[in-house]
């Protein structure tokens, strides 16, 4: 988990994979993320909260919308596994996680996980700003921003 507000970082969960596990052990993991989050508690206020929310800050929900932390996946390719054919397997295997579903005419993300893949060697590179390739495939980029090529994680 990290979170640099003071540099632009959000809260942020990290999960290092050294190519040593397969897409369904990952996969499983972030299953795992998506039960942590939903998880509630009674805040002070003696109302359900989402127990993440009582422990670390985040971004405000939008339009109602109540949006998990993102989970970003950086491998490290020292194993036998190619992540540029883990990660095609783990978002189809994650797609209810993190796939927006149609609401009034727009892609809602409530309660949804964004989920970033991008190789080690990029993220020493390009830091943390570039080379990531989003798992929300059906993501729009923001407005004034051109969209990416898709990334590809390195070997």
């Amino acid at each position: 988990m990290l979170t640099a507000p003071q540099d632009g970082i959000p809260l942020l969960f990290i999960e290092v994979d050294n190519c040593h596990e397969t897409a369904e052990e990952i996969a499983a993991k972030l299953l795992k993320y998506s039960r942590f989050f939903k998880r509630q508690i009674k805040d002070t206020d003696g109302k359900d909260k989402p127990m993440w929310r009582t422990r670390w800050m985040a971004r405000v929900a939008e339009r109602g919308e109540a949006p998990h932390p993102p989970v970003l996946i950086v491998f490290n390719h020292i194993g036998v596994r190619d992540p540029n054919r883990t990660v095609p397997r783990l978002q189809e295997l994650t797609r209810p996680l993190w796939a927006g579903e149609q609401a009034d005419g727009f892609s809602s993300y409530d309660r949804k996980i964004p989920i970033i893949a991008t190789g080690l060697r990029n993220l020493r590179e390009h830091g943390p700003n570039r080379h990531a390739a989003p798992a929300r495939r059906d993501r729009q980029p923001p407005p004034g921003r051109r969209p990416r090529p898709p990334g590809r994680a390195d070997k």
